[in-house]
């Protein structure tokens, strides 16, 4: 008698799996080829900025809670070649001035940033006018708790499948108790 409720428990739960999962994306996540690990296809992006009147570069500095820092020295490179130095303002900016178009390197304390920085008349429309620094924190910013959406729903499902489960066995075992106390006639 318990081996037939087992099965029973056993197939609604799987049956509940099964439901849960997304069925389209197990397949597609089988026939496609895993990447090696270790290996990241990231691709680095350079941030364009427009130099303004004078050849002027200018930018901000703050941490990673958005407070900008007053005082903080930003020194401009060049092919690692210091051009520059400066110390941003109580408002954390910063500037450079009579600069050519080309590739720039910014730092401050223990974050860099390299921009490319073109003139008013040859610069794209997506070039900004400012350049950011962000103290401590740069490039680490949103992957904290980064985590695929399917996986949490997945999660979910399953611990939802444990105890529907656990709550279905419960029942049909104190059927099966109330079942086996009916008395039978001879």
């Amino acid at each position: 008698m318990f081996g037939i409720r087992f099965v029973k428990g056993m197939a609604v739960s799987l049956a509940t799996i099964g439901m849960m999962v997304p069925q389209t994306r197990l397949l597609a996540e089988t026939q496609q080829p895993k990447a090696a690990i270790g290996k990241t296809n990231q691709v680095t992006r350079v941030p364009d900025l427009v130099l303004t009147a004078g050849g002027t570069m200018s930018g901000r500095v703050c941490d990673h809670t958005g407070k900008v820092l007053d005082g903080a020295k930003v020194v401009l490179k060049q092919n690692n070649k210091e051009i520059a130095q400066t110390v941003t303002n109580d408002e954390g900016l910063y500037s450079f001035k009579n600069l050519k178009s080309g590739l720039y390197q910014v730092s401050s304390g223990n974050t860099d940033g390299v921009f490319r920085v073109w003139s008013e008349k040859t610069a794209p429309p997506t070039a900004k006018e400012h350049a950011l620094l962000v103290m401590g924190e740069n490039g680490a910013r949103g992957q904290f708790g980064s985590v695929d959406p399917t996986l949490i729903l997945l999660t979910a499902g399953v611990i939802t499948t444990v105890v529907l489960s656990a709550i279905l066995l419960g029942q049909v075992n104190s059927l099966d108790n109330k079942v086996d106390k009916i008395p039978h006639s001879p």
